[in-house]
């Protein structure tokens, strides 16, 4: 048996976490206590190979998907560090590739949200020129970029 197996919880396979729905017996002794203090935290392992999806959180919590992404939201603003991928879905940080993975991933999606912001604005000139700044978050024009609009 490999050794992400053996990590995996009972009833491993995402739809099959999902039907368990709220009757779960997983073994949370990987969950590190410190970290696994929410609602969806407390449901998550550690590592890409033990993610689960959007929807496999819907059922076995009986939030809406509103409310998942809600209480995710929450519970990173918590620093409770819940990282997630297009193809996985969510899952606590396994090492700091994952955790770096995961960052690099969001800064990007942000940058792309900026830049489609600024088209809609009729802003052409700012294409490109929002680099998101990896020590605090926030974005940074670069020198050639245009003064911001005053609304």
């Amino acid at each position: 048996m490999s050794s992400q197996k053996e990590k995996a919880r009972l009833n491993a396979t995402t739809s099959g976490r999902a039907k368990a729905g709220k009757d779960l017996n997983y073994d949370y002794s990987q969950i590190d206590s410190t970290i696994a203090r929410g609602v969806i935290s407390r449901l998550l392992l550690r590592g890409r190979e033990n993610a689960l999806h959007l929807r496999d959180l819907v059922t076995i919590t009986g939030l809406s998907e509103r409310e998942v992404r809600q209480q995710i939201h929450i519970e990173r603003r918590r620093g409770i560090p819940i990282l997630s991928d297009n193809l996985s879905g969510y899952y606590l940080p396994q090492n700091e590739a994952e955790r770096v993975r995961c960052v690099r991933s969001l800064r990007h999606r942000a940058a792309e949200i900026l830049k489609a912001a600024a088209a809609i604005e009729g802003d052409s000139n700012l294409e490109g020129q929002l680099q998101l700044g990896m020590e605090d978050g926030a974005y940074e024009k670069t020198k050639n970029a245009v003064p911001e609009k005053t609304v």
